[in-house]
């Protein structure tokens, strides 16, 4: 989930125009999940960006960055004990 806190300071302001019918959805949306509107609208967009953008699959680098991405993907990989130990506890997928 998106991160939107309402205790964070919001200095930001968006203004969208919406129909009724989007507006009252909304609406229902944010009282069916005890949320206020605006926590609803930021969660709900803010989720959706994160989404979005995690299956970009087209990246624009600058050369110096591509080179250091290069070298990242090119360095031997680390035994990640804990990582290890997480990927051989069984999940909720294997007990379907």
């Amino acid at each position: 989930m998106a991160s939107t806190g309402a205790k964070k300071k919001r200095s930001e302001r968006l203004n969208v125009r919406l129909s009724e019918r989007e507006a009252r959805l909304i609406r229902l949306g944010a009282e069916q999940r005890g949320l206020n509107i605006t926590d609803y609208i930021l969660e709900s967009a803010c989720t959706r960006a994160e989404h979005d953008l995690g299956e970009a699959r087209h990246f624009e680098l600058h050369s110096r960055d591509w080179q250091r991405f290069s070298e990242a993907l090119d360095r031997q990989a680390k035994a990640k004990p804990a990582l290890r130990r997480l990927f051989s506890e069984s999940t909720i997928l294997d007990e379907r």
